[in-house]
Formats: C-alpha cells, sequence, structure tokens
C-alpha cells in the first residue's frame, strides 16, 4: 500500500479537496492527516479514511509514498523542509513559501536532499495552455514584446470562498489575494515568455481585509517584453485572460478559447478550446512521477522560487 498512500500534512488550503479527489481517481489513498487544529485534522482524517496524527514524525517513507502540504502559508516552509529531510515527495499547493527567502531555501533542500518537490501551478497540465506554450517557445510569435494577464474571480463578494479565516490573516497568509491568484498568471507568463527582471504593483482592499483583494502589477522581463498583470478576489466572475504580442503574431486566451492569429491576418492560425480549470490537475504531474510515468508538467522548485521572487518584489519587500 505503501507505494499509493499519501498524507496530508496541513488541511488548511481551499484546494484540498480538489486534490484528495484527484488522488483518488488515481487510486491513491490517504494514510494519514497531520494539521495544527486538531479538529480539522480529525474532520480530514474521517473523509479520507485516514488516521490523524498529532506530530509530524508519525510520517515516514516507509509508509507513505508522498505527501500533500496544504498548511496556511507560513508553514509551508517548516512542514516542506521537514518532509525533504525524511526523504518524503513533496506535492505543496501554491505559493511554494511566504517569503523568497523561504522559498529558495526549500528549493536548495531539495536540490540538496535530492527528493521530489513540486508546486501546484495548475494551468500548466491544461493542454491548450501547454501546447500554446510550446508553440510560443518555439517562435511561432517571433520575438514576444507584450504580455499581459488576469486571472481572478468572485470570492471577496460571493459565499463561495471563506474568506474569515486564516487567508485574510496576514501573519498566516503572508500575502494577499493579488497573490493567491496572480501566482497563476506570473508563472505562465513566466514559462512562456521568461524570466522577469523587474516591475512594481498597485495593490487594493475593496473588502476591509487586512490584506489586499486585488491588484494590478507592470513587469519587464529580461528578453526586453514589458508585461502586466491584474488578479484577485474582486471581479465579477471567474475569469483567466492571457495575451502574449509577438513580432511575427499574437496569441489569446479567454471566453473559452485558446488562439494564435498571425500580424496582417484576419483568422487565427490555430485555435483550441480551453480545458476547463481545475486546480486539482496540479497534483497529476506529481503522482505521475511518483508512479514512475512521464510528468511533463512538473514545476521545477527553482521555479516555484522565481515566482515567490516576483511576489516579494511586487509587494514591496525583495531584499
Amino acid at each position: 500500500m505503501r507505494d499509493k498512500t499519501l498524507a496530508i500534512v496541513g488541511a488548511a488550503h481551499v484546494h484540498l479537496p480538489d486534490h484528495v479527489r484527484v488522488a483518488g481517481e488515481a487510486g491513491f489513498a490517504i494514510g494519514a492527516v497531520f494539521d495544527r487544529n486538531a479538529a480539522r485534522a480529525e474532520r480530514w482524517a474521517g473523509e479520507t479514511g485516514a488516521r490523524a496524527i498529532a506530530d509530524r514524525a508519525a510520517i515516514t517513507p516507509d509508509e507513505i509514498a508522498g505527501a500533500i502540504v496544504c498548511s496556511e502559508t507560513a508553514h509551508h516552509e517548516a512542514d516542506i523542509a521537514f518532509l525533504l529531510e525524511a526523504g518524503i515527495p513533496v506535492f505543496t499547493d501554491k505559493p511554494l513559501a511566504g517569503d523568497a527567502a523561504a522559498a529558495r531555501r526549500i528549493a536548495e533542500a531539495a536540490a540538496r536532499t535530492g527528493t521530489l518537490l513540486h508546486t501546484g501551478f495548475f494551468m500548466r497540465t491544461n493542454p491548450p495552455l501547454a501546447e500554446l506554450r510550446d508553440r510560443v517557445r518555439g517562435g511561432e510569435l517571433g520575438d514576444v514584446v507584450e504580455v499581459r494577464g488576469r486571472f481572478a474571480h468572485d470570492g471577496a463578494y460571493a459565499d463561495w470562498l471563506d474568506l474569515s479565516g486564516w487567508m485574510t490573516t496576514p501573519d498566516l497568509a503572508c500575502y494577499g489575494g493579488f497573490a493567491d491568484e496572480g501566482v497563476h498568471v506570473i508563472d505562465l507568463l513566466m514559462w512562456m515568455a521568461g524570466p522577469v527582471a523587474g516591475g512594481a504593483a498597485r495593490l487594493g482592499n475593496a473588502r476591509g481585509f487586512p490584506v489586499d483583494d486585488h491588484g494590478a502589477a507592470a513587469l519587464s522581463f529580461k528578453s526586453g517584453a514589458t508585461g502586466a498583470v491584474q488578479a484577485g478576489w474582486t471581479d465579477r466572475t471567474m475569469r483567466l485572460e492571457i495575451e502574449l504580442i509577438g513580432t511575427e503574431a499574437g496569441a489569446t486566451v479567454g471566453d473559452g478559447k485558446v488562439e494564435i492569429t498571425g500580424r496582417g491576418e484576419d483568422a487565427p492560425r490555430w485555435s483550441a478550446s480551453l480545458s476547463p480549470l481545475d486546480a486539482g490537475q496540479g497534483l497529476v504531474p506529481f503522482l505521475a512521477a511518483l508512479e514512475g510515468r512521464p510528468a511533463d508538467a512538473l514545476v521545477t522548485p527553482d521555479e516555484a522560487a522565481a515566482v515567490n521572487a516576483v511576489l516579494d518584489l511586487l509587494y514591496d519587500r525583495a531584499a
């Protein structure tokens, strides 16, 4: 059973149900649940048929093939570092850590221990977005000169996202609503257009939380491209919009479609229907890697740490 058994380390994140669902669909079971909130650990133990444990030290590689880290962002470094040192492969929900320095230490620990570490930037697993990335990196747009992205939802106004707890507690969340959604856009744009060289952001607070609930940022890329990112919890609806402008063609993501259109052309030269966005799909490459199958959408620790570095830059706290 060890090869198909996972541990939950921290059960705070809103996407934990998605990860548990996807793990179950792949034939994996949950064997143990650790959370600093004992009641929450018991609840998820009951949900998954696992045992609740009061100490992470009860999780060993003899019984567990890997761990899902969904603790509050402030606890990521301690939880992930413990697992890596124990030789237990780690999937963590985003962001990798509560600041860039912690993210860098985690990435270094993963490299030193040689233990698998994957962060749940689930948009990389979306087949049309992955194909778009391959086309962009293959030069189909020419040189990319401008990029923009928006990923936002109505969680600060609607009832489906509980923002009364840790996600709006600065010491636990570490970032706010702009980062919560913007990490996906930042990762996606860097995955397609390369590293970020600089940037600045304006953060907004429409709902009066102790953290920001939306924001907008300007970016510069090492390639010379410029970029813009909007993200947060205050949109009218769930929205993903991406645009990349190149010297030869442009690409757009929106309204359920992914398209590339050449300069001077009226119709797309390539298009695809965007697959439904599913945060649980971010776990799929991790499960594939545990089983020794190809896992092309794995996020390297360095890539995840680079997103934290951009967040710190935009939150004006870069070292």
